[in-house]
């Protein structure tokens, strides 16, 4: 996605983000021609929203993480700059061009992926986040009948019935044979192990209803057992029910990695997201902006959105979906950036390095970069 950036001064210099003048971390004085040979180059900057790292205010201005630590090392480093932002719109437009040809822009400034495909189209520097792709996806709701008994019919919840019916059995030949000599009425007929088993599942199921009761005082006995063997039966099988479709309601529709290539994914259009979804073999849907592919995905209309771990955290953190079901492993792993354009020199790349692996080293670096990964940051952005 860097690329497009590198085209952008050429492409879109009448026509940036409404409301975003040119900065620079060092105003440029007027200079004659006689003398513009001495004066310092103005770096083209560009950068867009990409949370937690770059966003843009309602006055029409850029910050983030990312910002403030480019202006800081552009002030440190002597480097006067002009700031210039785009919409993911504009981007995906000037993906379209041949923009590997025209490379005007001087840096982007914001989280870039440090990766092989990215490397084809620019430099970067020093990573100053660590970084990768995860996949977000909603978890299967309990709607249909059929559903509800798949789920329910788990080993454990299984191993669970069995052991209630051989219980039940058991308690209900015991008080019969407790009570066929003095309650023949009830148990020492021709269908006295049917009334047992059934005043046994009666009490089992706390119903009791009355039809069938022990005379003898071990048959109550045993009926005071029993109903204390039941309780506890039903609270356990109870619980291990209701246990079993909450885990299946937050089930996510991906198990593992390799699960993905047997289920639609949604990307944005990028060369980073292409990448990463060509080396996991995954045949993609597109979309323009991380809105859309939300959009997307709790319509149903696709099972999983892969996108760049940390932005991923800073959109989720937003949305507040409790649907949605950030997987805790990253399908890959890998580190964050500015993009440098290849022609940059090398001097001017060498004070960028060097003034960036300070400020990151630095006690204030660690305490800020918190922002990056902190929910309300990424709420407050909006």
């Amino acid at each position: 996605m860097i690329a497009e950036f590198f085209i952008a001064f050429a492409l879109a210099q009448s026509t940036p983000v409404a409301n975003t003048p040119p900065v620079a971390s060092t105003p440029a004085a007027s200079t004659p021609a006689a003398v513009s040979a001495t004066t310092p180059r103005i770096l083209q900057v560009g950068t867009t929203t990409r949370r937690p790292y770059t966003w843009q205010q309602s006055d029409g201005t850029w910050t983030g993480p990312a910002i403030q630590l480019w202006d800081k090392i552009a002030k440190q480093a002597g480097l006067q700059y002009e700031l210039r932002g785009y919409t993911s719109e504009e981007l995906s437009a000037l993906e379209l061009n041949s923009y590997k040809t025209d490379r005007s822009l001087d840096v982007f400034a914001s989280g870039v992926e440090i990766n092989a495909v990215q490397n084809n189209i620019c430099d970067f520097s020093q990573p100053f986040d660590a970084g990768g792709y995860s996949l977000v996806t909603h978890t299967r709701g309990v709607t249909l009948p059929r559903t509800i008994i798949k789920r329910v019919m788990t080993f454990d919840v299984l191993v669970w019935l069995i052991f209630m019916l051989i219980a039940t059995v058991i308690s209900g030949s015991v008080i019969r044979l407790v009570e066929k000599k003095n309650n023949p009425a009830h148990f020492a007929n021709k269908d006295s192990f049917v009334n047992g088993l059934w005043w046994a599942i009666s009490t089992l199921s706390t119903v009791g209803y009355g039809d069938f009761v022990p005379k003898t005082r071990a048959g109550k006995l045993v009926g005071g057992i029993w109903i204390f063997i039941s309780i506890i039966l039903v609270a356990i099988f109870s619980a291990t029910i209701v246990a079993t479709l909450t885990v299946g309601q937050l089930t996510p529709y991906f198990k593992s990695i390799k699960s993905m290539k047997s289920n639609l994914v949604g990307i944005i259009e990028r060369p980073n997201s292409r990448y990463v979804a060509n080396k996991l073999g995954v045949m993609p849907r597109i979309y323009a902006n991380p809105d859309d592919a939300f959009t997307a995905l709790e319509n149903n209309e696709i099972e999983g959105f892969l996108h760049p771990t940390n932005e991923l955290r800073s959109l989720l953190s937003v949305r507040g979906d409790s649907q949605l079901l950030l997987l805790p492993t990253e399908v890959i792993r890998g580190f964050v950036g500015f993009g440098l354009n290849k022609d940059l020199d090398i001097e001017t790349v060498r004070k960028i390095n060097s003034e960036l692996i300070k400020i990151i080293e630095s006690p204030e670096w660690i305490d800020s970069s918190r922002a990056m990964d902190d929910p309300q940051n990424a709420k407050d952005s909006n």
